[in-house]
């Protein structure tokens, strides 16, 4: 539950403009700004769609994670469709955006915002092979094994020598002209222009648009869905666009979940006298499903809820060189010269720059209320604890337990108070927070954990 690195096989997909060194070096600064956002507005929406996330951008590129390979393989098609379709409507050269995409799977360690792993660094160095210009989409091996090769059509390059990497690795490209999808919804194109033609906040780099809304998300997903129907394409590709699949997932959770808090507990189905106390290896039991619920749902409100809502409320923790200097200007701008000093001796003090992956940062400051929230999350204990004492008080029995069949009472039988319940779970907390010590209490000679001695409770069977 800490924020320690995390070991998981993802499928890694980078993107960069060709070109862009060239054309920052001979462009102005809003040129460039507008350059990336565009490129932010135009993919951002499309990579979230297909369940990807965007662990970070590097100036013109992204470094992308997925959980399916083939999600991430028909992803990178719908880009560089999607960019083609752009590209055929600017008529000013500048504008248009030639990119290339790279996709390698495999295990990396994840740690906040960033990732780290041998897999990382290959997928960084596909990039800047030859046979992937501008335009094309590479994969490599572990790709292509991980993926649904009926619905995607590759071309074998063959082993290639990669910078830093001991042992060559074989490579595909994903040819688009072969490629059953040649062309994208008009629905999807229409919501990304329209997404594009939102005009962005000045104070936000253009971030505003980085999000996309419920509505826009159910309108691609019946926008895509129907048009690879129509196209005969995609039926295996992935749970996203399997809307029964998605239907009978939800279906079985919540028949899962319906059982779970259903069923009687001890305390419900037996009389105080017939209590025995809870086994050890019951106990343990009930601790590991509370375990994986709390880190399932943990998870969940920490990236899916909280860092959403942070960036909303708060702003970016992170931003980009051009990010800052946008900022910066939008916070100058029109001030005297003494109030120009003031400000500007405010941000160089307020805002650290980094060196984070291949460039510098400007890390924001937190207010305290938001280190508070952060460092609440980060660190989920009083979360633990709010968790614990809810299901205390409502069923005496965390899921956990009633899954196990066991409950917790106070030593006389009795149902727990709320107040006892809150004093238990925030003991609880403590315990698991300081290695565990209360908890394996429960290995002495009484039996009785470090939250059961002090607020007089036992767990019973």
């Amino acid at each position: 539950m800490s924020s320690s690195f995390k070991s998981q096989n993802l499928s890694i997909m980078m993107t960069d403009i060709q070109g862009y060194s060239n054309a920052s070096s001979s462009s102005s600064r809003e040129e460039i700004i507008g350059l990336i956002r565009r490129h932010n507005q135009l993919m951002i929406p499309v990579i979230t769609f297909y369940g990807g996330t965007i662990v970070k951008s590097i100036g013109d590129a992204f470094l992308c994670t997925f959980a399916s390979a083939t999600d991430a393989v028909v992803c990178s098609i719908i880009i560089q469709l999607l960019l083609r379709e752009y590209n055929e409507k600017q008529k000013d050269e500048a504008k248009k955006m030639v990119l290339r995409v790279v996709v390698n799977t495999g295990d990396v360690s994840i740690e906040k915002n960033d990732i780290y792993g041998d897999a990382v660094n290959i997928t960084s160095r596909m990039e800047g092979l030859e046979c992937f210009p501008g335009g094309s989409i590479g994969i490599s091996e572990s790709t292509y094994l991980l993926m649904n090769r009926n619905e995607i059509v590759t071309e074998k390059i063959g082993p290639q020598s990669l910078k830093g990497i001991p042992e060559p690795v074989t490579v595909y490209k994903v040819p688009l002209e072969k490629q059953r999808l040649t062309e994208i919804p008009a629905k999807l194109l229409q919501l990304v222009e329209k997404s594009f033609s939102t005009k962005a906040s000045p104070g936000a780099g253009g971030n505003n648009n980085s999000v996309i809304s419920a509505a826009q998300f159910n309108e691609w997903n019946a926008a895509v869905v129907g048009f690879l129907k129509e196209k005969n394409w995609g039926e295996n590709i992935g749970s996203l666009l399997d809307e029964k699949k998605i239907r009978e997932n939800v279906t079985n959770v919540q028949k899962q979940i319906t059982t779970t808090f259903s069923q009687k507990t001890v305390i419900e189905s037996k009389k105080k006298d017939d209590f025995d106390d809870a086994s050890i290896i019951g106990r343990i039991k009930a601790g590991v499903i509370d375990a994986l619920i709390f880190i399932i749902a943990w998870f969940i409100i920490y990236y899916a809820v909280w860092w959403p809502v942070q960036a909303i409320v708060f702003g970016k923790q992170y931003m980009s060189a051009a990010e800052y200097e946008l900022m910066a200007d939008s916070k100058l701008k029109g001030l005297n010269s003494d109030e120009y000093s003031k400000v500007y001796d405010s941000l160089r003090r307020d805002y650290i720059r980094k060196y984070i992956g291949k460039e510098f940062v400007f890390v924001r400051p937190r207010s305290f209320v938001e280190f508070m929230i952060s460092i609440n999350m980060e660190y989920p204990f009083l979360l633990l604890a709010l968790y614990m004492a809810i299901f205390w008080i409502i069923k005496g029995a965390s899921p956990g337990q009633i899954a196990a069949q066991n409950a917790v009472v106070k030593n006389d039988g009795s149902p727990l108070d709320a107040i006892t319940a809150i004093k238990r779970a925030f003991i609880f907390a403590a315990s698991v927070a300081f290695f565990f010590l209360g908890v394996l209490m429960i290995f002495t000679e009484s039996k009785k954990t470090l939250y059961d001695k002090m607020c007089n409770t036992r767990v019973v069977e």
